[in-house]
This record gives C-alpha cells, structure tokens and sequence, in this order.
C-alpha cells in the first residue's frame, strides 16, 4: 500500500517536472535565440553605421586635399582615424576611380580587389561583405562619393575668382574597409553566454519546480487517501493536513469569503482611481518640471533670438578644441568672427523687428554653409563666430570666409523687404600656442577691425602685428581720455592773414595734444581715435571755450591792432548734438565774448547726413550772431540745393585746390568758380 502512494506521487510530480523544465528550456533557447539574433544584427548595423560615419566625415575633409592633389593633407586625415578599431584601411579615388592614396589599418593583410561592378559604381555609397584571400578574415567595405560642395569652381574660389550656377559634383570616391572579427568573437561570446544562462536557468527551475511540486502535490495526496479511507467506512482516519484548513471549512467559508472579496475588491477598485488619479497629476507635475529644466538649460547656452550656440557654449566647445589641438599635434582648427556691415542702417531704417528676422535669416544661411561638425554661434549684437574643427589648415578657413561672403550676395527677404548685406570676416587659426578661448576669439576679432579698415566685404588672417596694432589702438585712447580729463589737450592758434592788407585779421584754434611723455603728439594720430570713440565731443567743447577766452583777451590787450575773429571747428559728432546752440551761448555768456567774433567751422558731409536737424540748429545759431563757415569745401558731397538754403557766411577752400595753384595754372578754373559760386 505504501509503495502504491509513492508510485503515484512520484509519477505526478515527474509529470509536472518535466513539462516545466520543457518550458524553461524552450522559453530559454527561445529567448537566447532571438537575443543573439536581434544583437548580430545590431552590431553589424553600428559597425556599418560607423563605417558611414567615418566615410561622411572623411570625405567632407577629404574634399580640399583631393582637388590640390596633397597627398601629405589625405595622409593626415588617414593617420587620425587610425584610433578605430574597426577600421581596416581606406582608400581614396579620383572620380576616374583610379587611386590617389591608401593606408592598410589591420596587419597582415593586402589591399582587396574593387568589390563592386561598373553597374553600381554610380549608385554609390555602397557596402558589400567578404572575405580576404590573404588573411581568411571577414571585411565590410563602404564605397562613398567624395562631393564637391564648391562644384567645379573650387580652384577659382581658391583664387578668389567667385563663378555663377556652380552646382554640387562628384570629385572622389573613398573606400572603406571595417573588419568583421569583432562581430565574430561577439557570436562566440553570446553563444557561451547563452549557453551558461539556458544551464543556471535549468537548474534554479528544476529546484524550484521540485519544491513547488512537493508543496502542492503532498496535500492533494493526502486528502486523497483520506478520502478513499472514509468511502471504505474507516471514519477514524485523520487528514494528515495539521496547518490546513479541512475541506469541509473551506466548503462552508467559500460563498462568505466570496462576499468579503466582492466587497475588497470594491474598495481595492475605489482606491486605485483615487491613486491613478493622483498618480497622472504627478507625472504631469514631473514632465512639466522636466520640460521646464529642459527649457532652462537651452536658454543658459543658446540665443534666444536665433536659437544658435551663445558665448558660453561656443567658448566651452572653443576651449575643447584647444586641448585637443595640445594633445594631437595634427590636429588644426580655426575661429571666423563675422560682423555684420551697416546694420545699424538696416535697424534704423526698417525697424528692430525686421534686423532681428535679418538676425535670424543670417544665422540659418550660416549653418548652411558648414559642415554638421562645425560651430556657429551669435555673440551677441549683429557679431556671429564659427569654429570650424578638425581642418587641414587655413586655406579650409579661407574657403569658408569665402563660401560665406558668396552666400550672402543673395538678397535675405525679411518683413517683406528684399536686404542686402555683407560681412566682415576675421580669421585666427591655432598655428599659435593658445592657452585660453578668450586669446583666439581676440586675436579673431582683431583681424574682422582689420578686415573693417581694410574694405567692408572683405577677410583678413589674424597676424602678430595686427594684436600689437590693437594695444598701442587702445593705449592711445585710454591715454586720450586722461588727457581731457588732466587738459593736457589745449588750442594752438594758426593766424589768417587778410591777402589785401597783409594784416593778421583772425586766427583758427587747432587742437593738440601734449603726452607727459610722448610730447606733442600729430592730430592725425589722435582725431580719428577720438571720433570714432566720441571723446571729439569734449576735445571740441574744451578748445571751443579756452578759444573764446583767449579771444576776447586780445580784444582787450590789443586794442591798436583789434582782431577780428577766432574760428573753431565743429566735427560731426558735435554737431548731431542737440544741446549744441544751447552750449555755445552758454560758453559766450561765460567768457563775455560777442557772437560776431566766433566763427564755427563745420564740414559739407554732416549737411548731407542730417540736413533737417543741421539747417535748423545753424539758423540759431546765426540768428545769434555766430558766424558759420564750411570747412574743406570741395572734398564733401555738397548739394547746392542744401548750401541755398542754409545760413552759410562763407566757404574755405580745401588746401588739395589751392596748394597747386602756381603749377602751370593747375585747378584755377576749379577754384575761380568756388569763387563765383560763393
């Protein structure tokens, strides 16, 4: 009878065993399986995907060494990708596919045959699996065009010669070559793996399986020979369930216990809708919360106008590339510093809303113009930079200064205006040792005022001279401002001889300046830094009133040999000053000097600039009693219309008319009609 319990009980357990160790086995070959299979087919797809990837970027880099034929350039870029594993060798083709230059990566190894056929050449970029005869591995190679983003002009871009309807073109092919061995040993290891896990699986399961059928089982046995006891008459018999509840309780609790549960489950209902409720407001608080931060870390390194890279990312990005360029001696990049030509003229003439969508405008036809790798980003301002990596040296810069300035010869069409434009370029490459960002971005910027000075539209490579040119710049001007400030600037008086009577009749203030120790330094070093930086304002305000003073005491200590006026000159920048006639009277009340002493000086340009502003501030002024005079008559760009209508007293031949007077009658008739015309 015993041994009758323990064959059953063995056959059901064995039963239940061995269906669930079938199932984990078939679960887990499954599983591992599919595993294998999704992660051959990944990794196959990365190594091909890399492979592309380095094939595109190459090829972008790749283009100015094919049309200069500069082996020494391909070589280098082979040499820096080297580092990748993967990489077998690589090729470079002429269109012809006829090879340039080559270099084998994996040892042991010949350079294969061309894979593809003539049918597939044109339908390139290709990629094709083999075998090598030599070395028995397995290799993927990549056939990828080499396209000319110039077109068939590059050599004329090259040499500045911009050509028309140039159009994208085929110069080159690469062939890449990826070794397969990594993919291979993958397999091997996945199929160890696989196997170690479907043997650990197995063996956990079947323990488990064992216990569970052991739990589950002994019970059922149990009240089954219980059962055959009782149906025999043997009442006596004990279930040999001691911690289980008897089956006549579970019986009679069941439809109690079905009660509780539909009244649990209720309630369990109730509360997971108030949780899921609670759960969807906090995962909208969190996804807002995230988009927020998302947000925030945009706007900390992006332009919130254009959406480009700010100053702080271009500079991070900038100081990268400068500890790459310390740790690879090959390695060269280059900062472009673009400022845009008489914007304030676009902003003042059509309206700040439509110079920001021209903002806009201009930083998107930037990035079409360089390379996914490359850098462009807004300073701030109409000042755009561009850090262009991993370049062959500057004549990579100087084709992209000059990819751009042909880009910006098409019209931008903003706000319904059709605007034209050009931009200032300053160029710095890393040929110097910089240590920081901020030195190449102001060695770059130095070059785009180069570049300014030198003609708008235009590029300049930064030079040592140019920064030298840049401190002595800045020296000059700080050193002007101590000079307003300590009146180290005076008036120097050149007289005006009266050619009827020979007589000193007047005198003109000139301005000069006396450096502590530079002694007198040449107007022409020190005005034009002045006007540029408006310190002329106060030179002008400073020698107009020290002019009157010394005037009127001439009148008074010379009253034999009166004198019969003082002149000053006015620049510009005076002149757009609206407090102007109401300074000028209050320098003649201060000094007690009369009004048809003072004789103001200004040039024909402003009058052209500002004709409205300037006519009705020289009409106060004359109505004052100040008499006005033009300066330089004859250089500027006068309108007879302007010089009808204004309050002039007279003009003052420029010196370039009169100084050749007496060569062969040279400019006489030029300056006898200024005479008539005056």
């Amino acid at each position: 009878m015993n041994a009758l319990r323990l064959q059953k009980r063995a056959g059901l357990a064995a039963k239940f065993n061995a269906l669930s160790i079938a199932l984990i086995l078939i679960t887990s070959v499954g599983v591992n399986t599919f595993m294998i299979r999704s992660e051959m087919k990944n990794y196959y797809n990365d190594l091909l995907s890399n492979g592309m990837a380095i094939a595109d970027a190459t090829a972008k880099n790749c283009e100015y060494g094919i049309y200069t034929k500069d082996r020494e350039a391909l070589l280098r870029i082979m040499e820096g990708l080297s580092a990748d594993v993967n990489l077998a060798y690589l090729c470079v083709l002429k269109d012809d596919y006829n090879l340039i230059l080559y270099k084998l990566f994996a040892k042991k190894m010949s350079m294969p045959d061309f894979p593809f056929d003539s049918a597939e050449k044109n339908n390139a970029p290709l990629h094709v699996d083999y075998i090598n005869k030599v070395d028995g591995q397995h290799y993927t190679e990549i056939l990828f065009p080499v396209a000319s983003s110039a077109g068939s002009g590059l050599t004329d871009v090259l040499l500045s010669r911009p050509r028309d309807n140039e159009t994208p073109k085929v110069i080159g092919y690469l062939r890449v070559g990826l070794s397969q061995e990594g993919l291979r040993n993958r397999i091997r290891e996945l199929l160890i793996s696989s196997v170690l896990f479907t043997i650990l699986l197995v063996l956990l399961g079947s323990g488990f399986t064992v216990f569970l059928t052991r739990r589950i089982t002994a019970p059922l046995s149990e009240l089954k020979f219980a059962a055959q006891r009782i149906a025999k008459g043997n009442f006596d018999a004990q279930i040999g369930l001691a911690s289980n509840d008897e089956i006549a309780d579970l019986a009679n609790s069941f439809d109690h216990m079905l009660e509780n549960l539909r009244t649990y489950r209720k309630q369990v209902e109730e509360r997971t809708a108030e949780l899921t409720k609670v759960n969807q407001q906090l995962g909208g608080e969190v996804n807002t919360r995230k988009i927020i931060q998302e947000q925030l870390k945009h706007e900390a390194y992006h332009d919130a106008l254009t959406g480009l890279p700010n100053r702080k990312l271009f500079m991070d990005r900038l100081g990268h590339s400068i500890a790459i360029a310390k740790r690879r001696k090959d390695f060269y990049f280059g900062v472009l510093f673009l400022d845009i030509d008489r914007f304030k003229v676009i902003n003042d003439s059509l309206g700040h809303t439509v110079g920001d969508q021209l903002l806009v405008a201009l930083g998107q036809r930037l990035v079409n113009c360089l390379r996914p790798g490359d850098t462009v980003a807004r300073l701030g301002g109409d000042e755009f930079v561009v850090l262009l990596d991993d370049t062959s040296g500057g004549g990579n810069a100087i084709f992209v200064a000059e990819r751009i300035k042909k880009a910006f010869a098409t019209p931008f069409i903003v706000g319904g205006n059709e605007v034209f434009t050009t931009a200032s370029i300053g160029i710095a490459l890393n040929m110097a040792e910089y240590e920081y960002p901020e030195q190449i971005l102001r060695d770059a910027d130095t070059a785009m005022y180069q570049a300014k000075t030198n003609g708008r539209a235009s590029h300049t490579v930064f030079e040592a001279g140019m920064h030298r040119h840049a401190v002595e710049r800045l020296r000059l001007e700080t050193d002007l401002r101590k000079a307003v400030e300590h009146n180290e600037v005076m008036a120097y008086y050149q007289p005006i001889v009266s050619m009827k009577t020979g007589r000193i009749v007047g005198f003109e203030a000139l301005a000069r300046w006396r450096h502590p120790e530079r002694g007198l330094i040449n107007p022409a070093s020190f005005i034009p830094v002045a006007e540029e930086t408006g310190i002329i304002v106060s030179i002008d305000r400073l020698v107009l009133k020290e002019a009157c003073l010394q005037m009127r005491a001439w009148r008074e200590y010379l009253p034999d040999h009166p004198i019969e006026f003082i002149s000053v000159n006015l620049s510009n920048k005076q002149m757009a000053r609206p407090d102007l006639v109401d300074h000028v009277a209050e320098i003649l009340n201060d000094t007690g000097l009369k009004p048809e002493y003072l004789k103001l000086e200004i040039t024909e340009n402003v009058i052209i600039e500002k004709p409205e502003l300037v006519s009705s501030m020289l009409a106060q002024l004359r109505a004052s009693g100040v008499q006005l005079y033009i300066d330089d008559f004859g250089t500027g760009y006068s309108s007879l219309s302007y010089l009808h209508r204004l309050p002039i007293n007279g003009f003052k031949i420029d010196r370039s008319f009169i100084s050749r007077l007496g060569n062969n009658g040279e400019n006489q008739e030029i300056v006898r009609t200024i005479l008539l015309l005056a």
